[in-house]
């Protein structure tokens, strides 16, 4: 079990001390003229006072890191954290004991590793929460904040100081491997959720980490591809929920990404990592390297360039990188003012942390309340994408037929730096098994089929990972088609699970088993539906993935289906709190689920392409522009499986009396438009809905989508006949398009039309306008920022 550790800042503290309170008595009797120093300046004060104390070696010692393993040695540890990742090295001398900081993984838990330290702390595990799309998929910032508050709890219990999360890549194409941990193909939601889980995380006194800025929506050679886009495109799409983020929770710290943008890797890219993230949006934490991403670039004067750049900490560290920030001090190449800059900003947010304040962490978390709003906050997520009155299952009166092998292969989550090693996962077999009155033959035929043909995987850092286990046939096993044969005369309802895996390092493919069924899966569906319905009995399939797969070549044929992504380790009972009808759906998709694959606007250009002939992508053009997901189908009039913001309830609402209430844009960036609408519960059970705003805005020198969603809010649990008026603001940034002429943002001249719909699908609602009289500069930006050479990139329209 963790020792407490007690330790000071020795003599230089008490100095700081001593010295602050001189300033504070030597100030002019007047209140007016007496500078108190609070939040990140008391800190940075602090900071900037111990570099007088420290060496050149210690100062780069600071903002190289240190990595977490058995050749790792962090500087000044005074205690580990399990299952971190790396380390910000301290400082130890006759007048500095500075302690070493840890960061851990953290997109859906803590990555802790109880194990490792001692095999029978079986208290010790990290709650496995709901992945990062499932979480917006509840727009509900609330409850997103309620959880990420008891993740920041867990780490703090853990030894944690920063928790390497939110990961907010924008889902842009439905492939992508990573995609996840990353919550939606729109920057508002990505922003608004970032923003809840960061003030959640850091509500704690544990730092959250922003990532990973930016263009990082792919994992094919994710260290080397160039992404060649658009400076508008960039920073309306791909940066605007980085902005939001930071606007809105003020992050500890923030993580650039491995690849290129616009032919620079995003590390090395000034005006990227300065201008833009400090200068124009005002960042006041410290930025870090992923790691390794000093050996990326393959030259000795990568980690000078990361600095130079506005990396404050290279990660992983090493003592290569401190030999070539020494000779790059030495040389001339990097003033060592910039080692200066960066290590008061590294301390200035690590003097927050738990070691700095020497927590006696228990190594226990508070599970049983974390695991409550896991299991909430999952079946607020998932999405009912259709019900052929097939939903809710009567548990009373009703029984059910399970078929698929994911009843037992069910995923909490994805793979790589997302994974957590949770004490355990309820499968979905068990979670319906304890809920309703099941076929227990089925059951035990595929447990023993589970059992003989599972393959486990482990993670790379020791713990099992996933079971992967083929589909059964049915036509290949004469038992389990004399049991579905049996099921379907003898129980009401089938319910079929399907699931998918995916993770870090590898995107997925459009191929049968992954974003298409696989033939025996098809096959399954199409067997269990043909009896069932033979019988008129109802069908229902739950999907337990990692992102968006195909529907149309099987919704046709099921009543019922229920997109339940990854829940975490409570996953089994989520899904049997929905399907009973004990929770009311009312989660909505935050992705599109595309007709075909072949309508997805960047289909042709996704992993990428390979220009040297090596077996990798070099390049991603991101032909579409601004015209992502939702912005594109909409924009061109192609028909979509379910569209973005949609979600089934058990019960009905009505969306009125829409109204504009207050319209400051001509303030500039300061300016906010604030609207309303009443929503109510005009059917039998009580429920939850959203509302989404969406705008139509002229087109005077810019093109833009049909609409775009500015604002969102979920009701309250409103009960039959109520209703809730709920306001949205937004602000004229985020109400503004990026003219890349003017280097400005700018809201145009004209009539904006206001659609406050449950979905992008908009089709029923009646808007409400309000006019802009003239152009409204809301920000100018950094001119020439993020441009590109490449001719074969441009902004695009789509008519």
């Amino acid at each position: 079990m963790n020792t407490k550790h007690n330790f000071t800042h020795r003599k230089y503290n008490i100095l700081i001390i001593i010295s602050f309170i001189t300033i504070i008595i030597g100030c002019n009797d007047s209140d007016d003229d007496r500078t108190t120093l609070t939040g990140d300046d008391y800190y940075q004060n602090i900071a900037e006072g111990y570099l007088s104390n420290m060496t050149l070696t210690e100062k780069i010692d600071v903002v190289s890191g240190s990595d977490i393993g058995s050749d790792a040695d962090p500087i000044n540890l005074k205690n580990t954290a399990w299952g971190a990742v790396g380390t910000i090295n301290g400082v130890i001398n006759d007048d500095l004991d500075l302690p070493a900081v840890k960061l851990s993984d953290g997109p859906a838990g803590v990555k802790s590793a109880p194990y490792l330290v001692d095999e029978d702390l079986s208290d010790s595990y990290a709650t496995a929460f709901p992945i990062g799309s499932l979480l917006a998929s509840t727009w509900n910032t609330e409850l997103v904040e309620e959880l990420a508050q008891k993740l920041g709890a867990e780490a703090k219990e853990l030894g944690t100081d920063f928790l390497l999360t939110p990961g907010m890549n924008i889902q842009r194409n439905p492939l992508a491997g990573r995609n996840f941990e990353y919550f939606s193909e729109d920057p508002i939601v990505s922003g608004k959720m970032a923003a809840a889980i960061v003030n959640g995380v850091q509500s704690q006194g544990v730092g959250a980490t922003l990532k990973h800025f930016f263009g990082n929506e792919s994992e094919s050679n994710r260290l080397y591809v160039d992404v060649v886009a658009t400076p508008r495109s960039l920073r309306e799409i791909y940066l605007k929920g980085f902005r939001i983020a930071i606007d809105e929770s003020e992050p500890w710290s923030i993580m650039s990404s491995y690849n290129k943008v616009n032919g620079s890797y995003v590390g090395h890219r000034k005006d990227a990592m300065t201008d833009i993230l400090r200068n124009e949006w005002g960042f006041k934490g410290f930025a870090m390297t992923d790691w390794g991403a000093d050996d990326v670039a393959n030259d000795t004067d990568s980690p000078a360039k990361l600095m130079k750049a506005g990396n404050d900490l290279v990660m992983a560290g090493g003592d290569a990188i401190k030999e070539d920030l020494q000779a790059s001090v030495e040389s001339g190449d990097l003033d060592e003012s910039i080692i200066d800059q960066n290590v008061v900003r590294i301390l200035t947010q690590a003097q927050k942390t738990p070691s700095y304040s020497n927590y006696d962490y228990s190594g226990v978390p508070d599970s049983e309340t974390s695991i409550d709003v896991a299991r909430r906050a999952g079946t607020e997520g998932m999405v009912l994408v259709k019900n052929d009155s097939a939903l809710p299952i009567d548990g009373d009166s009703q029984t059910v037929a399970m078929f698929g092998v994911a009843q037992y292969a069910t995923y909490k989550g994805g793979l790589g730096s997302g994974n957590v090693l949770a004490k355990y996962t309820i499968d979905i077999a068990t979670g319906l098994s304890e809920r309703f009155t099941v076929n227990e033959d089925l059951m035990s035929w595929y447990q023993t089929y589970f059992d003989a043909n599972k393959i486990a995987h482990y993670d790379s850092w020791g713990p099992l990972a996933y079971y992967e286990i083929d589909e059964a046939s049915v036509t290949d096993n004469s038992d389990l088609e004399t049991l579905l044969t049996e099921s379907a005369e003898s129980n009401d309802v089938a319910v079929i699970a399907i699931s998918r895996q995916a993770g870090e390092g590898a995107d997925r493919t459009e191929t049968e088993g992954d974003y298409y069924l696989s033939a025996d899966e098809l096959e399954m569906i199409t067997q269990v539906s043909s009896a069932f319905h033979e019988q008129s009995k109802k069908v229902v399939v739950v999907v337990n993935n990692n992102g968006v797969i195909d529907t149309s070549q099987w919704s046709d044929l099921v009543d019922g289906i229920l997109i339940a992504y990854m829940g975490g380790q409570e996953m089994g009972y989520e899904v049997a709190d929905l399907l009973s009808g004990d929770v009311n759906p009312s989660g909505k998709l935050a992705q599109t689920y595309p007709a075909n694959y072949t309508d997805v606007p960047n289909a042709d250009s996704f992993p990428g392409v390979d220009e040297d002939g090596d077996g990798d992508v070099d390049k991603i053009y991101y032909n579409e522009g601004i015209y992502v997901g939702y912005r594109y189908y909409t924009s061109k009039d192609v028909d979509v499986a379910y569209p973005f913001g949609y979600g089934l309830s058990y019960t009905t609402f009505t969306i009125d009396k829409a109204s504009i209430s207050n319209n400051t844009l001509s303030d500039g960036y300061s300016g906010q438009l604030t609207l309303s609408a009443t929503v109510t519960n005009t059917g039998g059970i009580s429920g939850k809905e959203v509302a989404q705003v969406y705008v139509t805005a002229p087109e005077v020198k810019l093109k833009k989508p049909t609409i775009e969603l500015k604002a969102f809010a979920k009701t309250s649990e409103l009960n039959p006949g109520g209703s809730e008026t709920l306001t949205f603001d937004i602000s004229s940034f985020e109400l503004a398009s990026f003219d890349p002429n003017g280097d400005e943002w700018i809201i145009e001249p004209g009539t904006y039309k206001v659609y406050i719909s449950n979905s992008s699908d908009i089709s029923d609602t009646t808007p409400i306008s309000f006019s802009v009289s003239q152009e409204i500069v809301v920000a100018e930006t950094t001119p020439g920022a993020l441009s590109t050479t490449d001719n074969s990139i441009v902004d695009v329209d789509v008519e």
